[in-house]
C-alpha cells in the first residue's frame, strides 16, 4: 500500500509520538490530532477541536487491537485501506455508513472480524418534563365528631305570669261634664270663586283666579271658668256669649297690571338663496367639445429654493443628509423614516366615520382605537350624538353594523358590537364599542370546530388550512413573517374558533398576529425579529426626535436574567437546548413544551422569544401627533427615540389613537433595554 496520510479524529494508544508501523509489505502514515487514549482503541470521527501540530505515528500492524470505534462523520470503509487487519470488536455510532452482513464479518475486503459488531448510540434521553403538584394524597383519619350543643335535660317548673285576674270592685262614677252638650252647627264657605276669563292686550287665554279671603267665624270660644257647687271645671258653651274672631286676611282687591315681554312680533325679511345646482337646460344645436383635464403633476420632493435649510443637527461623519420634505410615503429600500426637527409641526387632521355598505356618514364627537402585541384585533370606541342611534343600531340585521373610521387617510373597518346611552341635563349622547373586522373569525360569530392535519404540512400551510370551511377558503390571506418548519401528520390538534387555531400556531414559536386595518389579511410576526443583544445591527423603521413628542414617560422593569432554556415537543418532536451566545448558559429558564416543536427551526425561534424577554428593560410611552411622515405607527416597528445625547431603540408593543377634533394623538408603548 502506498504511503498515504489518513486523517483520524482521535488518537490510538501508541507508545511514542513517532513510531514505525508496518502494514504488511507497505508503510502508511497515521495522523492523530489528540494524545494517545488509555484503552488501546482506535476511535474514528470524533468531534473536531482546535488545530495543533499533527503528530506522525508509524506502528506495526496487526496489533492487539481491543476495539475500533467509529463516530460520525467517520466512515467505516477506512478499515479497507488497512490490509491484513484483524478486528476483535467493532463499535459503531449512529449515522456511520457500513454495510454489515448477516454473519460475524463485514463487507470490507482485507479485514477480518473475529469478534462482534455492536451499535452504541450513546444518546442521552433526559427527562422531558415533570409535573409538580401542590397537594398530596390525604390520609384518612377516624375521629369522633364534636357537637357544640348537647341535649338539654327537661326540668319541670311552674309558669309565672306577670298579670293576675282582678276582682270586680263596683264603685260610683263621677262625671265632670253635663249629660248633654249643645251642638253648634255652622255653615262653611269656600275661599275661592270661579275665575272669570279676561281677554286683554296680552292675548292670554287664561288669567289667574282672584283669591278671595272671607271672614271666618269660629264655632267655639274660650270657655269661662265657673266655680259652683257642681265642681265642674268646664261649663256649657253658650253661642250668645261667643266673641267675634278676627281673620288674618281680608278680601283681596283685583289689581290689573300690564305685562311686558322681551320679544315682539317679527317682520319677515326676504333674502336670496344661492343653490349649488341649477335647473338643467337642453344643449343648443352644434358640436360640444369636451376638455379633458390634465392629470396633476407630481408634487416635487423639495420646494424650489436657492437656500439650504438645515433642519437637524450636523451628523458626526460630516455628510449632508437631504430629507424629502414633501414626501409622505415611506422611503424605498427599507430606509428609516426620519422626522425632521422643526420649530412648529403643522398637522391637518381629518377624522370621518361612515356606515357600510351604503356609505352613510355618521356624526361623531370623538373616537379611539387601540392595538397591542397580546391582541389580534383593533379595539374601537366612539361617542356619537343621540340622533345617530338609528345609524348604528343593528335593527333586523343578522349581525352588528360595520363602520369605516378614517383617521388622516388611514381607514379602519370595525364592528359596532355594543351600544350604550348617556344622558345629562341638556345633553344626550350614545357610546358604541367594538372590534376590528377580523372579529368575525372569533366568538360569537365563528363556530367552534376541530382542526388537525391528516398529512404532513408546514406551519404556513396549516394556517391556510385553518382559514377554510369544508375545504373552501374564507377569503382571508396570511402574511407569513416567521421561519417555516415541517409538522408531521397527526401532530396538530386544536378545538376552537378560527382565530384561536391561528393564535396556537403562531404562539408555538413565539409569534403573534397583527391585523390589517381594513383588508382581509392577517400578518404573522415574531415577538423579537432580531434578538435584543443584536439590536446594534438593526436599522430602525422610524427616527423620532424629542421635538416631535408631546409627552414621554419611562418605567424601569427588572426580569430574570435567563440565558438557557430547553424547548421540547410533546408526543412527536425534538428536544432543543437554546443558549444565549457569549454567556455561560448557567441560568436555566423553565422548560417549554409545545406539540408543534417538531424541528430545530421551531425550537430556536421559541427559545429566542424566551431568552429575549429577560434582564433590565425600559417601558417607554411616547405621545405624538399623527404626522404626515409617520402616519399611524403599528406594533412591531423599530423606533429610535432621540432625547438630546441619549438615543433609545425599542420595539413598539402597543398603539392607542385618540381622535377628538380638532386634535388627533397616538400613544406608543415601546419596549427597550437598559
Amino acid at each position: 500500500m502506498p504511503s498515504t496520510p489518513i486523517e483520524l479524529a482521535l488518537a490510538a494508544t501508541l507508545p511514542a509520538p513517532v513510531v514505525d508501523v508496518e502494514l504488511g509489505p507497505h508503510l502508511v502514515d497515521l495522523l492523530f490530532d489528540q494524545p494517545a487514549a488509555t484503552d488501546a482503541d482506535l476511535v474514528f470521527g470524533a468531534n473536531y477541536i482546535a488545530p495543533r501540530d499533527d503528530v506522525t505515528v508509524r506502528a506495526t500492524l496487526p496489533l492487539p487491537v481491543v476495539a475500533i470505534k467509529f463516530i460520525p462523520p467517520a466512515r467505516a470503509e477506512l478499515l479497507a485501506e488497512l490490509p491484513s487487519l484483524t478486528v476483535r470488536s467493532l463499535i459503531l455510532r449512529p449515522s456511520v455508513p457500513l454495510n454489515v452482513g448477516t454473519g460475524a464479518g463485514a463487507s470490507l475486503p482485507g479485514v477480518v472480524f473475529t469478534g462482534e459488531v455492536r451499535y452504541a448510540s450513546h444518546t442521552q434521553r433526559p427527562t422531558v418534563g415533570q409535573t409538580s403538584h401542590h397537594w398530596q394524597v390525604a390520609r384518612q383519619t377516624e375521629d369522633g365528631a364534636d357537637h357544640g350543643q348537647q341535649d338539654a335535660a327537661a326540668t319541670p317548673a311552674g309558669w309565672e305570669t306577670f298579670w293576675r285576674r282582678t276582682l270586680a270592685s263596683p264603685h260610683g262614677i263621677a262625671h265632670r261634664l253635663p249629660p248633654i252638650l249643645a251642638a253648634a252647627p255652622e255653615q262653611r264657605r269656600t275661599a275661592q270663586q270661579q275665575a272669570t276669563r279676561l281677554i286683554d292686550a296680552t292675548w292670554f287665554a287664561h288669567q289667574d283666579g282672584t283669591h278671595l279671603e272671607l271672614a271666618r267665624h269660629g264655632s267655639f270660644q274660650n270657655a269661662v271658668r265657673l266655680r259652683d257647687a257642681t265642681r265642674f271645671r268646664h261649663q256649657d258653651g253658650d253661642r250668645t256669649k261667643r266673641a267675634g274672631r278676627v281673620a288674618f286676611w281680608q278680601v283681596a282687591r283685583l289689581l290689573t297690571q300690564h305685562q311686558g315681554t322681551d320679544f315682539q312680533s317679527t317682520s319677515p325679511a326676504p333674502k336670496g338663496w344661492h343653490g349649488r345646482f341649477q335647473e338643467a337646460v337642453p344643449p343648443p344645436p352644434g358640436i360640444s367639445v369636451w376638455v379633458v383635464p390634465e392629470p396633476p403633476a407630481p408634487q416635487p420632493c423639495y420646494t424650489p429654493s436657492a437656500h439650504l435649510l438645515f433642519a437637524a443637527l450636523a451628523p458626526a461623519d460630516g455628510q449632508l443628509l437631504f430629507v424629502c420634505e414633501n414626501h409622505t410615503e415611506p422611503p424605498p429600500g427599507g430606509e428609516p423614516v426620519v422626522v425632521p426637527v422643526r420649530r412648529v409641526y403643522f398637522v391637518i387632521n381629518n377624522v370621518t366615520l361612515h356606515r357600510l355598505p351604503d356609505g352613510m356618514p355618521v356624526p361623531v364627537f370623538s373616537l379611539s382605537l387601540s392595538l397591542d402585541a397580546a391582541s389580534w384585533t383593533w379595539g374601537f370606541d366612539a361617542q356619537l350624538p343621540a340622533k345617530a342611534e338609528s345609524l348604528v343600531a343593528p335593527g333586523s340585521a343578522a349581525g352588528p353594523v360595520e363602520l369605516v373610521a378614517s383617521i388622516n387617510g388611514t381607514a379602519f373597518r370595525v364592528l359596532a358590537e355594543s351600544i350604550s346611552r348617556e344622558r345629562i341635563f341638556g345633553d344626550a349622547s350614545i357610546r358604541i364599542s367594538g372590534r376590528g373586522r377580523n372579529a368575525v373569525l372569533a366568538a360569537p360569530y365563528a363556530p367552534v370546530m376541530t382542526f388537525g392535519n391528516a398529512e404532513a404540512r408546514t406551519a404556513r400551510q396549516l394556517m391556510d388550512d385553518v382559514l377554510t370551511l369544508n375545504g373552501i377558503p374564507l377569503g382571508w390571506t396570511v402574511d407569513w413573517g416567521l421561519t417555516d418548519w415541517n409538522v408531521p401528520a397527526g401532530v396538530f390538534a386544536r378545538q376552537g374558533t378560527w382565530i384561536e387555531a391561528l393564535t396556537a400556531i403562531a404562539s408555538a414559536v413565539g409569534g403573534y398576529l397583527i391585523p390589517h386595518p381594513s383588508d382581509q389579511s392577517i400578518r404573522v410576526r415574531h415577538r423579537y425579529p432580531v434578538a435584543p443583544w443584536e439590536w446594534n445591527t438593526v436599522t430602525p423603521d422610524f427616527v423620532l426626535p424629542v421635538d416631535a413628542v408631546a409627552r414621554e414617560s419611562l418605567r424601569w422593569v427588572e426580569k430574570p436574567g435567563y440565558n438557557r432554556v430547553f424547548v421540547s415537543g410533546q408526543d412527536v418532536g425534538v428536544l432543543g437546548q437554546v443558549s444565549r451566545a457569549g454567556t455561560a448558559g448557567d441560568v436555566l429558564a423553565p422548560m417549554v413544551v409545545d406539540p408543534l416543536i417538531t424541528e430545530a427551526a421551531a425550537a430556536r425561534q421559541r427559545g429566542i422569544a424566551v431568552l429575549a424577554d429577560t434582564g433590565h428593560q425600559i417601558e417607554v410611552s411616547l405621545r405624538l401627533p399623527v404626522l404626515a411622515e409617520t402616519g399611524i405607527i403599528e406594533p412591531g416597528a423599530f423606533v429610535e427615540y432621540q432625547d438630546g445625547s441619549v438615543t433609545r431603540l425599542g420595539l413598539v408593543r402597543s398603539t392607542q389613537i385618540e381622535a377628538g377634533m380638532p386634535e388627533v394623538w397616538q400613544t406608543l408603548g415601546v419596549q427597550g433595554y437598559a
